[in-house]
């Protein structure tokens, strides 16, 4: 009885910690995109606000830090104060798991 109850609490620890780990894994870039893009490009980069759709993202890090800070249409420019270069790479690494 004993071992079955250790053998259940431990499980449960272990699918608890691998639902975490996973989650937390892709919640920085997901946050990040959420609080500077999803206004203009909508819910995971799907468009439907002011911006166009990024999906499918297929640019690469250095094509998405030049757009985001000298954007070739009527986005405004995003300063390094306000997006750092990480959150850059994290937004492209979020929107790059999205199918």
């Amino acid at each position: 009885m004993v071992k079955r109850l250790v053998s259940g609490v431990l499980g449960l620890l272990f699918a608890t910690g691998m639902w975490m780990s996973g989650s937390a894994a892709e919640e920085p870039g997901q946050r990040v995109y959420e609080d500077h893009c999803m206004q203009c490009h909508g819910a995971e980069g799907r468009g439907g606000g002011k911006g166009p759709r990024l999906l499918p993202f297929l640019w690469s890090y250095e094509k998405a830090l030049e757009m985001l800070r000298y954007p070739k249409c009527d986005m405004p420019p995003i300063p390094e104060s306000e997006v750092s270069d990480a959150d850059v790479a994290q937004i492209r690494a979020y929107l790059k798991t999205i199918k």
